[in-house]
């Protein structure tokens, strides 16, 4: 049956919220310090109000008018603000004579375009990066490390969530993100039995479905996160402790608050617009009598977790830091430095406002010169026989008497062109200021291809300092996703079941088979199933010949507990992500870097399996070395580029020994090391040409049916040739 939808239930009579001991510390803690987190936003430096300089970057990245919010229906005029970077950003109510409705309200969306180039340039695809261990006991675990926090990236689809990242980070010039492990489970009913003829008789299995259970990734509303005010660039643990709030409705509250001894102390109602920038996007949320705040507050040296309801003053949950390691869930970054001592940064919309100004002036004067050329200024003399004032209004498509005795004087204004000069100066000083020139922007900037391309190349080079800030970011991510992934993975995902039945269909369907079952009535084993199944990961893994886990560029499912140890998701290391790996690739400047890089490789992977046809795999070795610096400067990978046996004598130097002497083992014993399977067999020997009837050449004769007499070689399937096999791989363009 549906489920039961009536809201009038008579709700339990709840005592007053009275804390006690531990929790009534807590709380006061937090009414302390909660405030202080909020001015610390307000008052950077020299008392300079971020939250001032986001609400103004809001209202110039919208594209729109000047005269759009108008107070009233009357004539208007715009009062400039060249502090705030906008013209005729205060409109005042005008009345009389000086009607300027005709002059140009045009403000260039400016803000906007930089920030959706930027967008369009640095996000693209998951980020790639480096692992490198600290200690020798996490090197095997090193491929393991980063195939989960890849694997992260895909499954959460994060690479939205940067852009919105990115987008906060142009804008504003600060950005704030959290990483952290998500469950989002809901119940649905699903029909069991089906009564054709009464409906009402139907029955229903109620079933727990999960949305989501992994760790994921959130980007933070840059107005309603507050970081310590202690925090700076100088010192990267500087930052002690952060919070944020968020708004839920009752039913959402209940399903992911609902177990906490202090649910039922909070209130639900109108949200508090206290401020504007508070406020949700949509006003009817505005309007719900069911909504409630909550705040989410961390602390490192007091190792304090803490879900407060600010409006009440209720402390909901809270507990010592749920990272096992105590690191703060965010991470955050800037667009470009504002003061070493301080993590807000300076975003688009402080480098371009001031020029910004200045441009809309001068693009607007332009119009308004050219319309005055166009519809001029007449003066009337003689008979006065206009109606009101005396002003007269040109307009197309009129014929009308000219009463005698009357003249009408034309101020005839030249269109010189002068204004659109200088908007389009201005717009030069604003491309350069930024970094994000026309040929980022698409326009085509050479005669031929190389200079575009080298002309692109060096514009993406003014944005190495805002791309080298994301990665960092991104790398306080990672660290935080692989400790998260420690924690989480290693145990259990528990599930719940009707009965048996459907725990044998998910069983053949999903091919898992549990760890640990829980009957409802255990001691007959019937009723709901609760079930623990370990952890099956998708890894881009593959087992080399030792049976150590490698990349691979297939993914292959894997358990854990079972095909990796629980031990070996634990990882400590260097991460050190490629910047370059998020932004958008240019085909075409792809396309020709690895045709001039094919060309300098591939004279030396020639001269490299030369070497080894000889058994010179030490000299093999050392020319090889020298490509692997210059690949890894390309951020290319050696295994793309050279043959195979090379790559595995690179990861272990050990194994050129190993080659070398089984090589001079085998020509002690008179057996060749390489051996041609092309060429022809000697007379007699096993496969060589036998002559039929008429002296014809006839098929050489089966390895397995030797002639009596001769002396077998080894057959043709067990001949090897290395130095074929190394040419084979050099002659693949990857």
């Amino acid at each position: 049956m549906a489920q039961n939808l009536d809201t009038k239930k008579e709700e339990k009579k709840v005592e007053a919220y009275a804390p006690k001991d531990e929790e009534k510390t807590i709380l006061d803690y937090l009414k302390e310090r909660i405030p202080v987190l909020k001015d610390g936003k307000k008052k950077i430096l020299d008392d300079i109000d971020f939250e001032e300089i986001m609400k103004d970057a809001d209202r110039e990245y919208m594209p729109r008018s000047l005269r759009d919010k108008k107070e009233d229906t009357s004539s208007v005029m715009l009062v400039q603000d060249e502090i705030k970077g906008m013209r005729g950003s205060r409109i005042v109510p005008i009345t009389g004579k000086e009607d300027s409705e005709w002059r140009s309200d045009v403000s260039e969306p400016t803000l906007f375009v930089k920030i959706q180039t930027a967008l369009s340039i640095l996000v693209d695809q998951n980020p790639e990066a480096v692992f490198k261990a600290l200690l020798e006991i996490y090197k095997p675990t090193s491929a393991i490390a980063k195939a989960i926090w890849q694997r992260s990236w895909g499954i959460a689809n994060s690479k939205e969530m940067l852009k919105l990242f990115i987008f906060d980070l142009a804008k504003y010039g600060w950005a704030i993100g959290r990483t952290y492990p998500r469950l989002k489970q809901r119940k649905k009913e699903i029909l069991r039995e089906l009564d054709v003829d009464d409906p009402e008789k139907n029955k229903y299995d109620t079933v727990t479905i999960t949305e989501y259970n992994d760790i994921f990734r959130e980007r933070l509303d840059p107005y309603r996160t507050w970081i310590d005010d202690k925090a700076n660039l100088s010192d990267p643990f500087s930052m002690d402790d952060w919070y944020f709030e968020k708004d839920y409705s009752k039913d959402d509250c209940k399903r992911e608050f609902g177990m906490y001894d202090n649910y039922h102390q909070i209130t639900f109602g109108e949200l508090r617009q206290t401020k504007k920038e508070e406020e949700p996007a949509n006003e009817e949320t505005v309007k719900r009598k069911d909504m409630v705040t909550l705040g989410f507050y961390e602390s490192k040296n007091k190792d304090l977790y803490a879900i407060y309801e600010p409006n009440k003053e209720v402390v909901l949950y809270y507990s010592p830091q749920p990272n096992d390691e105590g690191m703060l869930s965010c991470w955050d970054a800037v667009w470009t430095i504002r003061d070493p001592r301080t993590r807000y940064g300076i975003g688009l919309f402080e480098i371009i406002k001031n020029n910004k100004v200045l441009y809309d002036r001068l693009d607007n004067m332009d119009i308004d010169s050219l319309v005055m050329s166009i519809y001029t200024m007449l003066f009337y003399s003689g008979t006065n026989q206009l109606v009101g004032d005396g002003t007269l209004t040109v307009s197309p498509s009129l014929i009308k008497q000219k009463l005698p005795g009357t003249t009408v004087d034309q101020v005839k204004i030249d269109y010189s062109g002068k204004g659109r000069e200088g908007a389009m100066q201005q717009q030069v000083r604003i491309d350069e200021i930024t970094g994000l020139t026309p040929t980022l922007q698409g326009q085509v900037e050479g005669k031929t291809l190389g200079e575009v391309l080298h002309a692109k190349d060096a514009a993406l080079k003014r944005l190495n300092i805002p791309l080298g800030n994301v990665a960092a970011a991104l790398e306080q991510d990672a660290y935080l996703t692989l400790s998260w992934g420690n924690q989480v993975y290693s145990l259990p995902e528990v599930m719940e079941f009707v009965d048996q039945k459907e725990l044998d269909e998910f069983r053949a369907e999903n091919g898992r088979e549990p760890d640990n079952l829980q009957f409802e009535n255990q001691e007959e084993k019937t009723g709901k199933i609760t079930a623990d199944f370990p952890r099956v990961m998708e890894l881009s893994l593959d087992e080399d010949r030792d049976g150590t886990l490698i990349e691979s560029p297939e993914n292959r499912f894997f358990t854990i507990g079972k095909d990796i140890p629980k031990k070996n998701i634990k990882w400590k290391g260097k991460i050190t992500l490629v910047a370059q790996s998020i932004i958008s690739p240019s085909n075409e400047m792809d396309r020709q870097r690895k045709m001039e890089l094919y060309n300098i490789v591939q004279p030396v992977v020639q001269a490299i399996a030369l070497a080894m046809s000889q058994g010179q795999y030490q000299v093999a070795l050392d020319m090889a070395k020298p490509v692997v610096q210059i690949l890894e400067i390309q951020n290319e990978k050696p295994e793309n580029w050279l043959p195979d046996k090379v790559v595995l004598m690179i990861n272990d130097p050990e194994l050129v020994a190993k080659v070398e002497a089984q090589a001079e083992m085998m020509a002690t014993a008179g057996q060749p090391l390489f051996v041609d399977p092309n060429a022809i067999p000697e007379p007699g020997a096993e496969g060589a040409p036998t002559r039929q009837k008429g002296g014809v050449p006839g098929i050489p004769t089966a390895p397995g049916a030797k002639s009596p007499g001769l002396t077998g070689i080894a057959p043709k399937e067990q001949i090897t040739n290395p130095v074929k096999q190394t040419l084979s791989e050099v002659g693949k363009v990857r």
